[in-house]
């Protein structure tokens, strides 16, 4: 049973190594929107051709494959401009690219 729990723990902590090295990859070889306001924090990666991945807090969510498929039909800049334009009229906060 012992040897059964560090075999389980150990696939989890490396779980949880696999995971943390993917995001830092993708926030560092993806360029950010990052939208910082009182009411909530959300920064989106994104690439040329696609969405790449999120961060939220403090109060607001991200539906990430929804949002895909707006910035698809939009065109990555045409879908940056309006979650931006959405961030500034809906909270108290601001923007910027990186």
């Amino acid at each position: 049973m012992k040897k059964l729990l560090m075999i389980i723990g150990g696939v989890v902590v490396v779980a949880i190594i696999a995971g943390v090295a993917i995001f830092l990859f993708v926030s560092k070889t993806s360029s950010q929107l990052v939208c910082k306001s009182a009411e909530g924090n959300v920064t989106i990666m994104y690439n040329d051709t696609d969405l790449t991945g999120y961060t939220s807090g403090n109060g607001l969510s991200y539906d990430l494959e929804g949002q895909r498929e707006v910035a698809r039909a939009l065109g990555i800049p045409g879908y940056l401009d309006a979650f931006e334009s959405w961030f500034l009229e809906n909270t108290t906060g601001s923007c910027t690219r990186k």
